[in-house]
Parts: structure tokens; C-alpha cells; sequence
């Protein structure tokens, strides 16, 4: 049996993570920038040095594949994806792709081919710092279309098609949507983004649920004023944002602890200065559970005390849904073939749900999909300081390829 090489591994997540833009720290590689597209040559390298057949699509999506035995039989698929959030760490995304390569390596060099190809996948547009969270996996799947190619555009209003001709590309969604076309499974790797499995020193979390979320974007609308002004006459934007937050927060530990999350990531008062109570707020709301009634049942509560806060302050809330995406179960038999992957291999493992969205969760739609977690120490994500050990990605690049040889000879 062959073991995932953990200095292999090291060897191309700092060698992608070297791969940036300038910034202040960490890793900034954007969607359809020229750092981006050096990652891209750079895993091209890499796939190629390993036998493996490489392609890229329409919209800038990477692919390298291991022949199976059956061109008949369908793929199995495994990757995460390449774009980063400004000043990142070196693992997320990364992480998933490298390990999906290490498998296919392994695969290469175990003499023992699957039936079924074997597609290492390194997606674009899943992180949102550009363009906004898995636009790649929307469009694999066929969630967005040619409007969208239009209509969504980056925080300097380039829209996504303009991008991607200034990247090289055609313009053309043709052969990238996947819909149509039948795979045995879609399994991804991902650091945790939390402490659980750091904590209970076990080596790989099975994912059971991603979790769905609900974003808003709320503006309060009110006058500006003196601070000598007295607060019972006040129309006060910034202590109504503030009492709706902390709302939210009271009604969750109260009625839903260990059920749902709530995040304010974004707050703007105006005209933002010292001595002035602040006319207008603006600010974001990010809902996030495993079950969507503790999201609908927020999302009433939400709307209810925006109202009841604002006749309260005399000001006016305007709560605008912005996205969100139902929690995703994780197929069964794919969590079957993870468990099954770890237990044959020694490892230990746990069952879990994901906070966070990854691309498995659009590609559920047309696949059979999985997701598994490997130990992130002390559960940072998304900074520089992100880190997991190399043993543990190697640990998962086993499961991966075992999960793969699994799933392989079910028979549909």
C-alpha cells in the first residue's frame, strides 16, 4: 500500500504558497491575475512530471487526469481550489489540490490503475476575494450561465468576462459546465477550520453536513446630530446597528447554542467622525448552521427586530438578502467509503459538519460528492499563520486514494 510523501507534499504548498501577488503578508493569488496564472503553470508542471494528461477550460478551471483501465467507466474526481483570500495562509485551497495530486502520484507509481480515471481538479473563484464565493462550482454545475459572465463584476467593476479575456481566455462557456456528464464521485480535501479534531488528536473528520448559510446586508437609516443631543430624542444609526446585533447574538445562545452562528464582518457609520452621532450604518449579517430551520427561524427574528428596533430608535432599517445556499448532506456512500478509507488504514477519524461552504457542496448537485477535514493547529484559517502538518496531509492523500479504490468497484 502505497503512503502519501509528506516532503512531496511540503514541496509544492510552499512552492504555491511563494506564488503571489505583493502584499503585505502571506499569499494574495487572485482569480484570472498573473500570480494566479503562475500557480496554474506551476501544478501543469507538476501534473505533467507525473504522467498525467492535462487540460484547462473555458473558464480557467485546471484538470489532470490518471487513465483508468475502463474508458467506459465513469471518473472520480478530487481537488479544492487555487484563488486565495488576500494575505492567506499557505494551505487553504491548496491543501485539497495537492493532495488529490499526491493520490494520482501514488496512483501512478502503485502499478495498480483504477477502472475508472482518476481527475485531479484545481477549481477557480471559490474563495470570493474576488469575484464572489464558488463562482467556479456554480458554473461547473450550471448555476450561473452567459448573463452571469456579464453581470457579476469585481470591486473595481470589471465584469467577469472582461477578466477573463485580459487572462487569456475566450470568453466561452463551452465544455465548462459538467452537468451532463456522469462521475462516480467528487471527493475533497480541506484543512479544518476549527479546533475539533487538533483537540481530540484525531488524525481525519468525515464531513456528514455543510453547513447552509443566509447573508444580509442592512443599512439604518437615520440624522445626524450633536452628541449633546439627548438620547430619547435621538435618531441614532449606530446604537439600533448595535442592539440588532447583539440580539441576534442573545437569541442563539439562548434558543439555539451549538446550532447556528452569527457574524457582523462588515460596519461602516457616517459621517464616521467623533463627535457626531452617526446618520447612517451599514453593515453585513452571515447566518451559517447545519439545519435550515435555525436559519429560516434567524431570519424571521432578524426582520422582526429590525422593525421593532427601528420604530424603538427612530430610525429606518432596510434588510437586504444578498445569497444563500441551503446545508448540503454528503453522500452517503461517500461518507461510507471515507469511514471504510480510514479504518482500513489505520487511522483515526471522526464525524463532523462544516462550517465553512467548499465547492462539494455545488458539486453535490450533479455528483455523488464527499468532503473530509484534516487538523488545522489551533483552528486559524485564511491568514498567514494557517498552518497543518505535512504528516496530516499525507494522512489524507491515503484516504483520498483509498476512498477512490473503494468507490471505484461499487457497483451503481
Amino acid at each position: 500500500m502505497n503512503v502519501g510523501n509528506a516532503k512531496r507534499i511540503e514541496k509544492d504548498i510552499q512552492a504555491l504558497y511563494a506564488i503571489s501577488a505583493p502584499c503585505m503578508e502571506g499569499c494574495t493569488r487572485l482569480s484570472y491575475t498573473p500570480a494566479y496564472r503562475e500557480g496554474v503553470e506551476y501544478l501543469k508542471k507538476r501534473m505533467l512530471e507525473a504522467g498525467m494528461t492535462v487540460r484547462e477550460d473555458n473558464l480557467g478551471t485546471l484538470y489532470g487526469t490518471v487513465e483508468g483501465t475502463n474508458p467506459k467507466a465513469e471518473k472520480i474526481v478530487s481537488g479544492s481550489h487555487l484563488d486565495t483570500v488576500r494575505c492567506a495562509g499557505a494551505f487553504d485551497g491548496a491543501a485539497g489540490i495537492v493532495c488529490a495530486l499526491e493520490a494520482a502520484r501514488m496512483l501512478k507509481e502503485s502499478g495498480s490503475p483504477l477502472e475508472s480515471t482518476f481527475e485531479v481538479v484545481a477549481t477557480i473563484m471559490e474563495d470570493g476575494a474576488r469575484y464572489p464565493g464558488t463562482t467556479g462550482s456554480r458554473f461547473m454545475v450550471g448555476i450561473y450561465g452567459e448573463d452571469d459572465l456579464h453581470d457579476l463584476k469585481d470591486d473595481d467593476g470589471i465584469p467577469l468576462i472582461e477578466a477573463m479575456k485580459e487572462y487569456g481566455l475566450s470568453g466561452s462557456l463551452e465544455g465548462v459546465c459538467r452537468r451532463g456528464e456522469n462521475a462516480k464521485a467528487f471527493l475533497e480535501l480541506h484543512m479544518e477550520q476549527g479546533t475539533k479534531l487538533e483537540s481530540a488528536n484525531t488524525d481525519i473528520g468525515v464531513v456528514r453536513t455543510i453547513n447552509g448559510n443566509a447573508w444580509f446586508k442592512i443599512t439604518v437609516m437615520g440624522q445626524t446630530d450633536h452628541p449633546s443631543t439627548p438620547h430619547e430624542i435621538r435618531h441614532d444609526t449606530a446604537f439600533a446597528s448595535f442592539r440588532l446585533l447583539t440580539g441576534l447574538e442573545e437569541k442563539i445562545s439562548k434558543e439555539f447554542p451549538g446550532k447556528i452562528t452569527v457574524t457582523c464582518g462588515r460596519i461602516a457609520l457616517h459621517p464616521d467622525v467623533l463627535n457626531a452621532v452617526p446618520s447612517r450604518s451599514v453593515f453585513t449579517v452571515d447566518f451559517r448552521s447545519p439545519g435550515q430551520q435555525y436559519i429560516d427561524a434567524m431570519v424571521e427574528f432578524l426582520r422582526a427586530e429590525a422593525a421593532r428596533i427601528g420604530k424603538e430608535y427612530r430610525v429606518k432599517f432596510d434588510v437586504v438578502f444578498l445569497k444563500g445556499t441551503p446545508p448540503v448532506e454528503n453522500s452517503p456512500n461517500v461518507v461510507e467509503a471515507f469511514r471504510t478509507a480510514v479504518g482500513k488504514l489505520g487511522y483515526s477519524s471522526m464525524e463532523m459538519d462544516s462550517g465553512a461552504g467548499h465547492d462539494a457542496m455545488f458539486l453535490r448537485q450533479i455528483w455523488d460528492a464527499g468532503l473530509i477535514f484534516v487538523p488545522s493547529r489551533n483552528g486559524v484559517t485564511h491568514c498567514p499563520e494557517e498552518f497543518t502538518e505535512y504528516e496530516n496531509l499525507a494522512k489524507g492523500a491515503d484516504v483520498l486514494l483509498q476512498a477512490a479504490r473503494i468507490i471505484d468497484v461499487e457497483k451503481k
